[in-house]
């Protein structure tokens, strides 16, 4: 995995262990509490895939709600 895409998904399992779940929106307005980390996180479109990542390898759940998707933390990856 890229540094960048790396990066992308450890910010939002970060932000998701302070609020869980978050909607893609909600992650976005959290990501300056992890600055040098979730730098790359600059549109949703950033946040949706390294959701979609985390959600491929088992580690958050995905779901579709009126404020668009909502992001669950299942477990922790191990870095």
């Amino acid at each position: 995995m890229s540094n960048f895409k790396d990066r992308n998904t450890r910010c939002v399992v970060e932000i998701l262990k302070k609020q869980n779940p978050a909607t893609t929106k909600e992650i976005l307005a959290m990501r300056d509490l992890f600055p040098e980390l979730c730098a790359g996180c600059t549109s949703g479109g950033d946040v949706i895939l390294a959701g979609k990542e985390l959600a491929e390898q088992g580690f958050v759940e995905k779901k579709w709600t009126s404020a668009g998707f909502a992001w669950k933390l299942l477990k922790e990856p191990e870095n």
